[in-house]
């Protein structure tokens, strides 16, 4: 090594917490998370739409110290959308290296309304059923679903899809009743017409298998979280069996016991 020279330690410089999407509410504060793992000062800014945000002159965004975007009043209107847009944390050291998120997008939903509302519906024990709820996009995160004016509380069982709908599987006598769907946290609730399920004698006649939801293409993020609907109902009960590439991803998929399946799964290519 020449005389004088000296060799830069390693500097770590990485995320430790990324911003992810959020779904603001007009009127409301709204925060996109950062942060940053260094030994050494670091220079956090937010670029939206590309550009860098001038936070200093920005009444409602503020930088929080750990990096995060603080936004204190969203704004929306129909010709004013300021908040709305694709997000990055852009982190720096000077002299050494600048390293930038993941993008975030921030949407803000319209007026609560329904394109399609819940319609009555009859299903045999055992059996499988959907309601639907259709709202647009922005919209499903603020929905959920009422039985007789109680809250449905969702499992494996009885679960709600991103597109808001409410798939019954496995049915029973308690599934039975009057079910609505709500949206609510953008103002005033919504609420959509009552639609009745009603539970069918055991039928000893086989019925035609009928698909009620089936998979669609869809785009996610390396890492993200990808669920495939499948609702088939018949009797018998009709077995399911998912492809991937045209190889079979399970041949034994117990559904005396799962009637309905989604298959998810975490992406990593």
């Amino acid at each position: 090594m020449p005389l004088g020279s000296a060799v830069r330690p390693f500097t770590r410089l990485l995320f430790s917490v990324e911003p992810v999407d959020v779904s603001a509410v007009r009127g409301l504060p709204a925060v996109l998370n950062c942060s940053v793992v260094s030994e050494y000062p670091v220079r956090v800014e937010w670029k939206k739409d590309g550009t860098f945000l001038n936070l200093a002159a920005d009444e409602r965004r503020r930088l929080l110290p750990d990096g995060s975007l603080f936004i204190s009043t969203v704004e929306h209107s129909v010709h004013n959308k300021p908040d709305e847009g694709t997000y990055q944390c852009v982190a720096s050291i000077d002299n050494l290296g600048t390293i930038i998120s993941r993008s975030a997008r921030v949407t803000v939903p319209g007026l609560p309304y329904f394109s399609s509302q819940p319609e009555s519906v009859s299903v045999h024990p055992g059996g499988n059923e959907v309601l639907i709820c259709e709202v647009s996009a922005d919209l499903a995160p603020f929905t959920h679903w009422q039985r007789n004016g109680q809250t449905v509380e969702t499992d494996m069982r009885l679960i709600k899809l991103p597109n808001s709908a409410l798939v019954i599987s496995n049915a029973s006598e308690a599934d039975a009743g009057a079910y609505r769907c709500i949206i609510e946290g953008l103002g005033p609730a919504k609420t959509s017409q009552d639609a009745q399920l009603e539970l069918l004698p055991v039928s000893a006649v086989d019925e035609r298998m009928e698909v009620l939801m089936g998979p669609s293409a869809v785009s996610k993020p390396v890492g993200g979280t990808v669920l495939l609907p499948c609702v088939v109902k018949g009797v018998p009960l009709p077995v399911i069996r998912w492809t991937w590439n045209s190889k079979v991803i399970d041949e034994s998929l117990p559904l005396a016991d799962v009637a309905f399946y989604c298959l998810m799964w975490t992406s990593s290519v």
